[in-house]
């Protein structure tokens, strides 16, 4: 608990230093970029959590890689965690600043498990009714669950749909039952 707390501490503090200079896309878009050169460099990832290096060492580390591509207020916020040993939060953050702004544009992430992967079309009508009984945008990312038979489970903001065929069936044998 206390880590997501901190994760989204510095994301709404990235999130609202953003905002204030019309700069939340732009270092949505670099925080992303960062975290894909680091998941594809595991040494980088090494460096910046070993303990035995110092705070200095880590930073010229980080700024030799990283400054030449990204604004100096995102260049801040890495020294920032990296002085404070909290880098090892970077994925985290980052999906929470991106939360945060989803929830500023009225939007939700929720994801629909079905035992087939659905089309652009079926799941952009799911979307649309799915975001209609939320009363906002809400986006799918389409898993694939063979264990619910058929039909969809939809997870958005921590409510559960569920409309597949294990379900039904299961709810069908209890009034058999009766």
């Amino acid at each position: 608990m206390e880590t997501l707390t901190a994760e989204l501490t510095y994301a709404q503090a990235l999130f609202d230093a953003a905002k204030d200079l019309d700069k939340v896309e732009k270092i949505g878009e670099e925080f992303k970029f960062v975290a894909e050169v680091i998941r594809g460099t595991p040494e980088l990832k090494r460096l910046l959590l070993t303990p035995t290096l110092s705070a200095y060492e880590k930073k010229v580390s980080a700024k030799n890689i990283f400054e030449p591509h990204i604004c100096r207020e995102l260049m801040s916020f890495i020294c920032i965690l990296i002085d404070k040993h909290r880098y090892g939060l970077w994925e985290g953050i980052g999906r929470q600043y991106e939360k945060l702004v989803w929830e500023r544009d009225g939007l939700t992430k929720g994801v629909v498990y079905t035992t087939v992967a659905l089309d652009a079309k079926r799941l952009k009508g799911l979307e649309e009714k799915v975001g209609a009984e939320f009363g906002k945008k809400v986006k799918l990312e389409n898993h694939i669950d063979a264990t619910i038979l058929g039909g969809a489970k939809i997870y958005v903001d921590g409510k559960l749909i569920d409309a597949s065929i294990k379900t039904r069936l299961e709810g069908m044998k209890q009034r058999i039952r009766l």
